[in-house]
């Protein structure tokens, strides 16, 4: 009890104590650490600003099809670029609107088990997607914290078994901070 009470106050001292606008997301030469995930992989992921305009990406985690098998494991390894549109400013937000490109590497590995044939499946891929999103940064909340939100296609066929994709939806937080 006493650390969550520690990390509240903790927590509520940077809140109170940041009252810049938090636009940390667009500048160049920052790192972006966080979370990222769309309904058909998620991980953890590091974002650069190269430029202004110009932001690579990774993102290192698991692939998420909606349905489990009994020793089933995943992969995926997805690169991005985006081009990032001029950040505005609302009065309680800065957005960065952007659009993306991706391509990853993407595993699949399923053992259907005894009474299914006990067959072991590994399956691999090469995903190839497009989109675009909004990402935010909330004045006067953690400087450096953002949010995003975007909506894209992506198509990804296993080894010609089958293939899954289509448009999809994800969301992402990440924290930025100068090298």
């Amino acid at each position: 009890m006493k650390k969550i009470i520690l990390f509240s106050a903790f927590l509520a001292t940077m809140l109170l104590c940041n009252t810049s606008h938090a636009q940390r997301m667009a500048e160049a030469g920052v790192l972006g650490a966080g979370l990222a995930w769309t309904s058909l992989n998620y991980g953890v992921s590091a974002k650069y600003n190269f430029t202004e305009n110009h932001t690579g990406q990774v993102i290192i985690g698991s692939a998420n099809y909606g349905f489990s098998y009994s020793g089933q494991s995943s992969f995926s390894f997805t690169g991005r670029y985006s081009y990032n549109f001029d950040v505005g400013d609302v009065s309680f937000a800065s957005y960065k609107p952007y659009v993306y490109g991706q391509a990853g590497y993407w595993t699949y590995k399923y053992d259907l088990g005894p009474y299914f044939g006990g067959e072991e499946y590994n399956l691999n891929a090469i995903a190839f997607g497009a989109g675009g999103g909004v990402e935010w940064s909330f004045n006067d909340f953690v400087d450096g914290l953002s949010f995003s939100f975007e909506l894209g296609f992506t198509s990804v066929s296993f080894d010609g078994v089958g293939s899954i994709g289509g448009f999809n939806g994800g969301a992402g937080i990440h924290y930025y901070f100068n090298l």
